[in-house]
């Protein structure tokens, strides 16, 4: 705008100037000229001969003005034509085209206007042109590079990922945009996800993913050496697009390089999903639907198989702890047995002093057994809606003569409407009584047992509640696990089996517990509406 300005008032002084002081001889040719030169100058064109255009109606209008004072009007289109000269020879030929225009006309018009001639003061004028000519070219020279330079860093802020040199995301879908308008047909889309970056991130720090992400950039220029686009699509996500004319050949390329030399070289497994047009769409978001849809299902295939392994593995472990510990109450009582016959050796072989031991712990094996049995042994659940006000009633009964011979007390709060769950009742009453064995086990003088049962937030809730020695907090942890006891004479079973059948009815266990205090087992089972079901009596 400002330049504009300074050209429209040099151009309006001189021909003011020349006109009113009679300088030029042809003064209608000059003001043509002089509008002539404003027409080129305000022309647009990028074209090289609208710039020896100008050249030619500046030299016109410097002819006609017969005045030396057209210097500025030299100076003002070299900067106009700085935006039309890309390269640098370009810039340094209208430099000098410019400068050897303005010298010969310079003397041209001395020649014709011999009153202000001059000679001595002419060359000397036309030196300091030509070494100011010099001195703004370089300037510009300088500025354009510098010009140049910060253009091409900021179209590579623009375009390009800082990390690992590729297209970013946008500058991705603006390039597939271009590609795909001009050649939909055999264009193969793929996005490469690193499946363990997050969690290398986590475990070594973000630079040593950084490094993993500059690494896979490269191997996949490589890899994909004939790609049309290769991008950093997300954080660790990466696109490649290229043309293909082989389908099942292309495939197998695409597999083998992404199944095994990607992650054999970068120390990493890729996940990664593929479109191929116009087989999977034509247009861009087509292809990218196509493309995270198969990545999608590639990710949660490979994490079913990882849960599938875990739980594989935690069944082994599981099924190892179990015979360890079923090996372990097992040998004990055979050690005993043993021990006891290698004695009765000795005695003729007359076993009747150890008879009673040794039936006992046959016995305790056979109990061992079926308890090991019944824990591990999957068994139809009959369920029925039943009220758990029956079960406890039932419960109570069967246990109340031994904690009165044992000289403790039970108390039971029930609430007066029924409280239903779907249920096998054998097996609700057996959690129940080994939870209540539990409990007067671990009584002292004047203990008491509490069983309360009410019903919150749709649930019913069973407490038993004693004030026995308690538990640690260390046993806490750890109750519920087979063949683990804290008793002379226990299995280790009771509570594991007591967790299985709380699981087995959509139930929740909990156990709270201070020592020298007491504990409370907490159990929470689903209510079933009274309207749906009929209540059933427990027989």
């Amino acid at each position: 705008m400002l330049l504009n300005l300074a050209f429209y008032v040099n151009v309006a002084f001189l021909v003011i100037t020349s006109l009113f002081m009679r300088i030029t001889n042809t003064p209608i040719l000059f003001i043509l000229s002089a509008i002539l030169l404003i027409g080129v100058f305000q022309a647009t064109s990028k074209k090289t001969f609208m710039v020896l255009l100008r050249v030619l109606v500046v030299c016109t209008f410097h002819y006609l003005s017969l005045s030396n004072w057209c210097i500025v009007l030299y100076f003002l289109l070299i900067w106009r034509d700085i935006d039309f000269l890309s390269t640098k020879m370009r810039m340094i030929l209208a430099f000098f085209i410019y400068s050897f225009s303005y010298e010969v006309l310079s003397f041209l018009v001395v020649h014709d206007n011999v009153q202000h001639a001059n000679s001595t003061f002419q060359l000397i004028y036309n030196i300091i042109f030509f070494g100011t000519t010099i001195i703004l070219l370089h300037v510009v020279l300088q500025s354009t590079t510098l010009t140049q330079r910060l253009h091409l860093e900021k179209n590579q802020l623009i375009t390009q990922d800082p990390l690992t040199g590729l297209f970013n995301y946008e500058e991705y879908h603006r390039k597939l945009d271009c590609l795909l308008s001009a050649q939909a047909s055999n264009t193969l889309l793929i996005l490469i996800d690193c499946t363990d970056l997050k969690s290398m991130n986590t475990s070594q720090g973000f630079q040593a993913g950084n490094l993993i992400l500059q690494q896979a950039a490269d191997i996949l220029k490589e890899l994909f050496h004939d790609a049309r686009i290769i991008a950093r699509y997300g954080g660790d996500e990466f696109a490649i697009t290229l043309h293909y004319e082989d389908e099942e050949q292309t495939i197998q390329k695409v597999q083998q390089n992404l199944n095994i030399d990607l992650p054999n070289r970068i120390g990493m497994n890729v996940t990664y999903g593929f479109a191929m047009s116009p087989k999977n769409g034509k247009t861009k978001d087509e292809l990218i639907s196509v493309a995270e849809s198969n990545l999608f299902n590639m990710k949660r295939d490979i994490w079913l198989k990882r849960e599938e392994n875990m739980l594989r593995s935690e069944k082994l472990k599981v099924v190892g702890e179990l015979a360890s510990g079923m090996a372990h109450e097992i040998r004990n009582p055979l050690t005993t047995i043993k021990g006891f016959l290698q004695i009765s050796q000795a005695n003729n072989y007359n076993i009747e002093k150890w008879f009673p031991l040794i039936m006992a712990e046959i016995t305790r094996m056979n109990t061992l057994t079926a308890e090991f049995l019944q824990f591990s042994k999957p068994h139809a659940t009959q369920l029925q809606l039943l009220s758990l006000q029956d079960c406890i009633h039932r419960v109570v009964s069967l246990t109340e003569s031994e904690i009165v011979r044992l000289g403790y007390q039970m108390n039971f709060i029930l609430p007066e409407e029924p409280l239903q769950i779907m249920m096998d009742s054998d097996k609700i009453l057996q959690l129940l009584l080994n939870l209540v064995k539990n409990c007067y086990e671990a009584l002292r003088a004047d203990g008491f047992i509490l069983i309360r049962l009410y019903e919150s937030q749709q649930m019913a809730v069973i407490e038993v509640a004693d004030n026995g020695k308690g538990i640690s907090s260390d046993a806490l942890e750890k109750i519920f696990h087979p063949f683990y006891t804290s008793k002379p004479n226990g299995t280790g079973l009771g509570l594991s089996i007591c967790h299985k059948i709380v699981q087995e009815h959509d139930g929740v266990i909990e156990v709270e517990s201070v020592q020298e205090k007491g504990t409370k087992f907490t159990i929470r089972f689903p209510l079933v509406s009274t309207e749906i079901f009929p209540i059933q009596n427990i027989i």
